[in-house]
C-alpha cells in the first residue's frame, strides 16, 4: 500500500453530530490513547460522532499509528498537513475538515480531557443562537502550571480587564466546542498568533464557559514553550484592542510629559516614547487586519492513507 496520502477532497458526504478534532505533532507515544479516549466518550455519549486527528507533518511514527487506528476504528478519520505548519494551522485544518454539526478541539497531551466535552456540548445546546462557542476553563487554584505561566496569565487578564475593547471570558483559550459554520469561518482566517478566544472576541462572536479541573499534562512541560506563550499572549492582546488602547494611553501621557517638562533631555525621551507608543498602535492595527483576513491560499491538507478503506 502506498504511503502517499490523497489530496483532501473537501467535505465528506456523511455528517455527524460532533467532531473531536485532535491536532498532533510527533505524538507516537500518546496518539493511540488520545484517540481511544475520545472514541470511548463518543460511544458513551450516544449521539453520532467522529474523531478526527490532524497530523501536522510529524517526523516520527505518528502517521503509522493513525493508519492502524483507522483500520480498526470506524469512527476515526485523519488528515495530514505537509509540511509541518504549526499548532494554529493544524487546528484550523481540523475545523475545515471536520464534518460534525459541532466541532471540538482537544490537545493530544490530555490536558483538555474529552470526558468534559459532553458538558460543553450540552451548554452550547442550551445557549441561545448568539452563543457561537463554549470554552472549557480552569481556575489557577486548580492548576500545577509553572509560576511564570500563572504570573503571565495574571498580567494578561489585568491588561484585558483594564484596556480590552473586545472582552475574552476568563480562561477562554483553545479548548472549546463551537458550531460548524463558525469553525469553518475561523478555519479560513489567516491568523497564526493569538488564541481562539481572542479571535472570536475580535469578531464579536458570543462565548460561554464551563469550569473543569485541569489534569496533569502527559509531558513535563508545554511544547509551546515560554516564547510560544508570549507570542500567543501578545497576539491575543493585539486582537482584542489592548495594545491599541495601551499604546494610545502611553503615547498621550508621554506627549503631555514632553510638553510640560522643562528639561530638554526629558522632553526628548518623552517624545521618543510617544512616537514609539504610536508606532506600536499602528503595528497592532496592521496585525489585526492581517490576522482577520480570509486566506487566499488553502492549507496543504491531505486525506490520511487509510481514510477511504
Amino acid at each position: 500500500m502506498s504511503h502517499e496520502p490523497n489530496a483532501y477532497r473537501g467535505e465528506p458526504a456523511d455528517r455527524v453530530d460532533l467532531s473531536f478534532v485532535i491536532p498532533m505533532y510527533n505524538e507516537e507515544d500518546i496518539a493511540r490513547e488520545a484517540v481511544e479516549r475520545a472514541v470511548t466518550v463518543g460511544k458513551n455519549w450516544g449521539r453520532s460522532f467522529e474523531v478526527l486527528a490532524v497530523d501536522d507533518g510529524s517526523s516520527d511514527s505518528t502517521a503509522r499509528v493513525l493508519a492502524e487506528l483507522r483500520s480498526t476504528t470506524p469512527e476515526f478519520r485523519w488528515v495530514q498537513l505537509r509540511p509541518n505548519c504549526g499548532q494554529p494551522a493544524s487546528s484550523k485544518a481540523g475545523m475545515i475538515a471536520a464534518r460534525g454539526d459541532v466541532v471540538c478541539v482537544l490537545d493530544a497531551d490530555m490536558q483538555t480531557p474529552p470526558e468534559i466535552v459532553p458538558q460543553l456540548v450540552a451548554a452550547l445546546d442550551q445557549a441561545g443562537p448568539e452563543v457561537a462557542a463554549v470554552f472549557g476553563v480552569t481556575s489557577t487554584r486548580e492548576r500545577d502550571d509553572p509560576a511564570r505561566l500563572l504570573v503571565g496569565q495574571a498580567v494578561f487578564y489585568f491588561l484585558e480587564t483594564t484596556f480590552g475593547k473586545h472582552p475574552i471570558p476568563h480562561g477562554a483559550s483553545s479548548f472549546f466546542v463551537m458550531r460548524q459554520d463558525v469553525a469553518r469561518r475561523l478555519g479560513r482566517l489567516t491568523f497564526t498568533k493569538g488564541n481562539v478566544g481572542a479571535i472570536m472576541a475580535a469578531l464579536g462572536l458570543g462565548m460561554r464557559t464551563v469550569n473543569y479541573v485541569k489534569p496533569k499534562s502527559y509531558r513535563d512541560d508545554s511544547r509551546l514553550g515560554l516564547r510560544g506563550h508570549v507570542e500567543e499572549a501578545v497576539g491575543s492582546l493585539a486582537l482584542t484592542g489592548v495594545l491599541t488602547r495601551f499604546g494610545i494611553t502611553g503615547g498621550a501621557v508621554a506627549a503631555l510629559t514632553a510638553r510640560r517638562s522643562r528639561s530638554r533631555l526629558a522632553r526628548t525621551a518623552a517624545g521618543v516614547t510617544a512616537v514609539a507608543a504610536l508606532g506600536s498602535v499602528a503595528a497592532a492595527e496592521w496585525f489585526n487586519r492581517r490576522s482577520l483576513r480570509v486566506a487566499t491560499t488553502e492549507l496543504p491538507i491531505f486525506e490520511g492513507e487509510a481514510a477511504h478503506d
